[in-house]
């Protein structure tokens, strides 16, 4: 069985700022945890390295714990930036370093590329990275404005319901087809996190958006990941 892993990048931004955070996302597949196990401990040594002040993301490698069967993609690595002019040397590669030339060619050697995807979070708290343990839905929202109201309000009113975080990301370009916003819920671990959910159902506050988000918008995809790893950490 393939061993799934997601690598995740976020970095600390605040809504109210005037500098937009940006991320990218490359998807690829690899056959077998062995092959994964070579590239996540080539990846280690690049960012464990001196040289990685070089990159200017914060890095999550995340596992991914349960998806549906339409995506083909075993891995992800994302990277964003703090705004738009972090991502000028975008397409770059690793850097020429011993460890990033090892990177590139394991790489090379076991994965295979499934696409891509670029956005920016909208609604996000940097305090509460640290969670583990997340859900991820893909989303295809017909009416933005609305949208936006109720997602807002949602989470407002749960931002201190559980021990955990809701946040809301816009798609820029790539990535599923239809998708236009991801919403993510992190927490400690699956147990928790699951104590959240049945809290957040709980909750009065979540009720208009429960009963009415479904009007302005559409879920398309779903997926679960532990965080292993967070490399340049803000």
């Amino acid at each position: 069985m393939k061993k799934y892993i997601l690598i995740l990048l976020l970095t600390s931004f605040f809504v109210q700022s005037q500098e937009k955070a940006y991320w990218g996302c490359i998807n690829f597949s690899v056959d077998n945890n062995s092959d994964a196990e070579e590239l996540v401990e080539a990846m280690d040594g690049l960012f464990e390295s001196p040289q990685a002040e070089m990159i200017p993301y914060t890095v999550f490698l995340t596992q991914i714990e349960f998806k549906n069967s339409a995506e083909d993609f075993t891995h992800q690595l994302c990277f964003l930036g703090q705004d738009a002019s972090v991502f000028k040397g975008w397409g770059g590669g690793p850097p020429p370093t011993p460890e990033g030339k090892l990177l590139n060619k394991i790489f090379e050697q076991v994965a295979e590329w499934e696409g891509s995807v670029l956005g920016s979070p909208l609604i996000f708290d940097p305090s509460k990275v640290g969670y583990k343990y997340a859900n991820i839905w893909g989303v295809n929202v017909k009416d933005v404005p609305k949208y936006a109201e109720l997602a807002g309000g949602f989470i407002a009113a749960n931002s201190n319901n559980f021990d955990g975080t809701i946040e809301l990301h816009e798609i820029i370009s790539g990535g599923n087809d239809n998708v236009t916003h991801i919403m993510i819920a992190r927490s400690n671990d699956l147990g928790d996190w699951l104590k959240g959910r049945e809290a957040v159902f709980a909750n009065p506050g979540s009720e208009k958006f429960l009963t009415t988000a479904n009007k302005y918008s559409t879920t398309i995809q779903s997926f679960s990941s532990t965080t292993l790893r967070v490399y340049n950490s803000p």
